[in-house]
């Protein structure tokens, strides 16, 4: 946003150089041929120079009151002629009232100028700190990334590890015992049907 406003101030600062070039090039023009129309006024040839300098001051100043050029005077009565100027405003021409207006309006550009030139390095500031405070924030977001990272291979690395030991540790439970070999119990009471009896022991006898 900062970055945009910059941009903006910058190109309305070209634009009312343009303009205030323009007008201070109109105002030389028309003060010079104030100057240089002579004292008589009531000639012929200045009243032909007016009247056709009032429609051109006319659409210069467009809506622009009259009355500004006026109110210029009065901020500036500190210098001779303006005060002079406005005690004669009622009776200046108009032409030398629109001129006078004229002057005013590139007064209030050269002052806007200014104001716009000021904002734009402000803007400029800002748009450094941001650019600052941005990496500030890049900088610790990768930060959290590799810590996020390396935390996630520790708790898997530690996982596995646990995971391998549990397989070993279960291995070891489940193995076959070694059977003892299994006992027969002989009933020595029961005879063998198909056995013979033991013929008696018979002791030798002399023949």
């Amino acid at each position: 946003e900062a970055d945009e406003r910059a941009k903006k101030a910058e190109i309305r600062v070209h634009e009312l150089e343009e303009e205030l070039g323009k007008l201070n090039e109109e105002l030389r023009f028309y003060q010079h041929r104030y100057e240089s129309q002579g004292i008589d006024s009531s000639s012929e040839g200045a009243i032909e120079e007016d009247n056709l300098l009032e429609p051109i001051l006319a659409a210069l100043i467009c809506k622009i009151e009259v009355t500004s050029g006026r109110a210029f005077l009065e901020a500036n009565t500190s210098l001779e002629s303006c005060l002079r100027l406005l005690k004669m405003w009622n009776r200046l021409r108009p032409s030398t009232q629109k001129i006078l207006t004229l002057a005013a309006e590139v007064k209030t550009l050269k002052k806007d100028k200014e104001h716009l030139r000021i904002n734009l390095s402000k803007a400029e500031e800002e748009v450094k700190i941001l650019f600052e405070e941005n990496n500030i924030l890049d900088e610790a977001n990768k930060r959290l990334v590799r810590q996020s990272r390396e935390e996630k291979n520790l708790h898997d690395s530690g996982r596995k590890h646990t995971g391998s030991a549990s397989a070993k540790t279960n291995k070891r439970k489940s193995s076959p015992k070694v059977c003892s070999p299994i006992e027969k119990k002989i009933n020595f009471t029961e005879t063998d049907s198909t056995r013979k009896p033991l013929s008696p022991f018979r002791y030798n006898s002399p023949i």
